[in-house]
Protein backbone atom coordinates (compact mmCIF):
# COMPACT_ATOMS: atom_id res chain seq x y z
CA UNK A 1 0.00 0.00 0.00
CA UNK A 2 1.07 3.64 -0.82
CA UNK A 3 1.67 5.99 1.89
CA UNK A 4 -0.58 8.72 2.19
CA UNK A 5 2.33 10.76 3.38
CA UNK A 6 5.02 12.57 1.04
CA UNK A 7 8.53 12.73 1.80
CA UNK A 8 11.38 15.38 1.46
CA UNK A 9 14.09 14.16 -0.19
CA UNK A 10 15.96 10.83 -2.00
CA UNK A 11 14.01 7.92 -2.02
CA UNK A 12 13.90 5.70 1.22
CA UNK A 13 16.08 2.62 1.31
CA UNK A 14 14.34 -0.19 -0.42
CA UNK A 15 11.56 -1.36 2.21
CA UNK A 16 11.57 1.73 4.42
CA UNK A 17 8.09 2.80 3.20
CA UNK A 18 6.54 0.09 4.21
CA UNK A 19 8.10 1.25 8.18
CA UNK A 20 5.34 4.28 7.78
CA UNK A 21 2.79 2.85 5.90
CA UNK A 22 -1.04 2.92 7.85
CA UNK A 23 -1.08 -0.75 9.38
CA UNK A 24 1.97 0.35 10.75
CA UNK A 25 0.77 3.34 12.49
CA UNK A 26 -2.18 1.53 13.41
CA UNK A 27 -0.06 -0.94 15.59
CA UNK A 28 1.91 1.94 17.03
CA UNK A 29 -0.93 4.10 18.22
CA UNK A 30 -3.00 0.34 19.65
CA UNK A 31 0.38 -0.19 21.52
CA UNK A 32 0.46 3.28 22.90
CA UNK A 33 -3.10 3.98 23.95
CA UNK A 34 -2.45 1.69 27.21
CA UNK A 35 -0.27 2.59 29.82
CA UNK A 36 -0.57 -0.47 31.56
CA UNK A 37 -2.53 -0.82 34.69
CA UNK A 38 -3.72 1.69 37.48
CA UNK A 39 -2.17 4.54 35.25
CA UNK A 40 -4.32 7.74 34.33
CA UNK A 41 -2.10 8.67 31.65
CA UNK A 42 -2.23 7.32 28.27
CA UNK A 43 0.40 7.98 25.33
CA UNK A 44 -0.73 7.93 21.66
CA UNK A 45 0.89 8.64 18.61
CA UNK A 46 -0.11 9.10 15.00
CA UNK A 47 1.04 10.25 11.97
CA UNK A 48 1.57 14.15 10.80
CA UNK A 49 -0.85 13.96 7.91
CA UNK A 50 1.16 17.14 6.09
CA UNK A 51 4.90 16.30 6.17
CA UNK A 52 6.80 13.27 7.34
CA UNK A 53 6.58 12.80 11.19
CA UNK A 54 4.37 12.00 14.45
CA UNK A 55 2.03 14.23 16.92
CA UNK A 56 2.13 12.74 20.29
CA UNK A 57 -0.26 13.04 22.73
CA UNK A 58 -0.41 12.65 26.41
CA UNK A 59 2.90 12.94 29.16
CA UNK A 60 5.91 10.84 29.09
CA UNK A 61 7.03 9.25 32.10
CA UNK A 62 8.08 6.04 34.45
CA UNK A 63 4.82 4.16 32.86
CA UNK A 64 4.63 5.19 29.53
CA UNK A 65 8.93 5.33 28.87
CA UNK A 66 8.00 1.54 27.05
CA UNK A 67 5.51 3.03 24.85
CA UNK A 68 7.49 6.53 24.30
CA UNK A 69 10.23 4.32 23.13
CA UNK A 70 8.38 2.17 20.69
CA UNK A 71 6.69 4.96 18.85
CA UNK A 72 10.10 6.97 18.76
CA UNK A 73 11.49 3.41 17.36
CA UNK A 74 9.13 4.08 14.39
CA UNK A 75 9.70 7.69 14.28
CA UNK A 76 13.42 6.72 13.65
CA UNK A 77 12.34 4.86 10.51
CA UNK A 78 10.18 7.99 8.95
CA UNK A 79 12.11 8.23 5.67
CA UNK A 80 12.73 11.79 4.84
CA UNK A 81 15.63 13.93 5.04
CA UNK A 82 14.07 16.05 7.64
CA UNK A 83 11.55 14.02 10.16
CA UNK A 84 9.23 15.66 11.87
CA UNK A 85 7.69 15.05 15.72
CA UNK A 86 5.54 16.89 17.28
CA UNK A 87 5.10 17.72 21.09
CA UNK A 88 2.41 20.07 21.30
CA UNK A 89 -0.27 17.81 22.72
CA UNK A 90 2.35 16.62 25.22
CA UNK A 91 1.51 17.40 28.40
CA UNK A 92 5.02 16.41 30.04
CA UNK A 93 8.60 14.72 29.45
CA UNK A 94 10.85 13.26 32.48
CA UNK A 95 14.63 13.48 32.13
CA UNK A 96 14.60 9.72 31.05
CA UNK A 97 12.01 10.65 28.37
CA UNK A 98 14.20 13.60 27.13
CA UNK A 99 16.78 11.62 26.91
CA UNK A 100 15.27 9.20 25.03
CA UNK A 101 13.89 12.05 22.60
CA UNK A 102 17.96 12.81 22.32
CA UNK A 103 19.08 9.43 21.69
CA UNK A 104 16.50 9.46 18.90
CA UNK A 105 17.99 12.63 16.97
CA UNK A 106 21.12 11.19 17.27
CA UNK A 107 20.02 8.11 15.76
CA UNK A 108 18.26 10.36 12.72
CA UNK A 109 21.06 12.69 12.63
CA UNK A 110 23.62 9.19 12.39
CA UNK A 111 21.51 8.83 9.03
CA UNK A 112 22.30 12.03 8.02
CA UNK A 113 19.08 13.16 8.53
CA UNK A 114 17.45 15.90 10.81
CA UNK A 115 14.55 15.36 13.29
CA UNK A 116 13.07 18.54 14.03
CA UNK A 117 10.85 19.11 17.06
CA UNK A 118 7.92 21.37 17.57
CA UNK A 119 6.27 22.81 20.07
CA UNK A 120 8.07 21.00 22.80
CA UNK A 121 6.58 21.14 26.56
CA UNK A 122 8.13 23.58 29.29
CA UNK A 123 9.48 20.00 30.79
CA UNK A 124 11.81 19.49 27.83
CA UNK A 125 12.65 23.40 27.82
CA UNK A 126 13.86 22.95 30.93
CA UNK A 127 15.96 20.10 30.93
CA UNK A 128 17.63 21.30 27.75
CA UNK A 129 18.47 24.32 29.87
CA UNK A 130 19.84 22.42 32.62
CA UNK A 131 21.81 20.14 30.63
CA UNK A 132 22.74 22.04 27.46
CA UNK A 133 26.02 19.88 26.23
CA UNK A 134 23.69 16.64 26.89
CA UNK A 135 20.69 18.01 24.28
CA UNK A 136 22.54 20.46 22.04
CA UNK A 137 21.60 17.91 19.32
CA UNK A 138 17.97 18.51 19.68
CA UNK A 139 16.44 20.79 17.28
CA UNK A 140 13.50 22.86 17.65
CA UNK A 141 11.52 24.75 14.85
CA UNK A 142 11.36 28.46 15.37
Amino acid sequence: MASPHPYDGALPPEGAQALYDDARWADAVSRCMHAGPGTDTALTAEPLRDRPGALLRGSCDLDTRPLLCAALGVVTRIPGRIVHLDLSAVAFLDTAAVAAVVRATATVNGQGRRLILHHPPYSLRKVAEIFPDECAALEVAA
